[in-house]
């Protein structure tokens, strides 16, 4: 059985994962990403993928039961988006956040550098999801990042990071993508 030291340990890895991918060039793959901490669920252990500057940061008593599947439903939608290469759509339904961070032709540009080599999505399971309310060097808000594992055509064992952020319309909209 986990022990309460490792469970931190692993919420602390996965923020300073997103954390990361804020910082990531869009040109392979990636856009500004957003995330503090809140398991949806027990987590497996996590491929040591990212790497950053830790957030020692918790999330507060009361959002212990934060209600993830709308930002889940969201960023299922989005990657089906993506899935299909409508870039530019995905794009439309980003985060402002996303949208200032790339243009949409350099956006689908980049999803399709990013993509086209893994060839089509076979299935995809979701790993772990993290609810915050900040990231480093990004407004206060609600955030939460959700790790998939992802198996494509041409690379079995994928991972891809998806950030949501709950805007001021009262959508879930994605804020980052990250593909490895």
């Amino acid at each position: 059985m986990p022990t309460a030291h490792s469970d931190s340990s692993h919420r602390s890895f996965f923020l300073r994962a997103a954390a990361l991918a804020l910082g990531m060039s869009a040109g392979l793959g990636a856009v500004p990403a957003l995330a503090q901490q809140e398991p949806m669920q027990r987590r497996s252990a996590q491929p040591p993928l990212f790497s950053a500057p830790a957030s020692n940061a918790t999330a507060p008593a009361a959002d212990i039961n934060r209600d993830m599947r709308p930002a889940l439903e969201a960023a299922n939608l989005w990657l089906g988006l993506a899935d299909v290469n409508r870039a530019q759509q995905s794009w439309q339904q980003a985060a402002p956040v996303f949208q200032r961070a790339i243009s949409a032709q350099d956006w689908a540009s980049s999803l399709e550098s990013a993509r086209s080599p893994l060839g089509k999505v076979k299935s995809r399971k979701t790993h772990d999801a993290v609810f915050t309310r900040s990231l480093p060097g990004q407004p206060d808000g609600e955030y939460v990042v959700i790790q998939y594992d992802t198996v494509f055509e041409n690379k079995a064992e994928a991972q891809e990071m998806v950030t949501m952020v709950f805007g001021i319309d009262g959508r879930w909209r994605v804020a980052g993508y990250l593909v490895r």
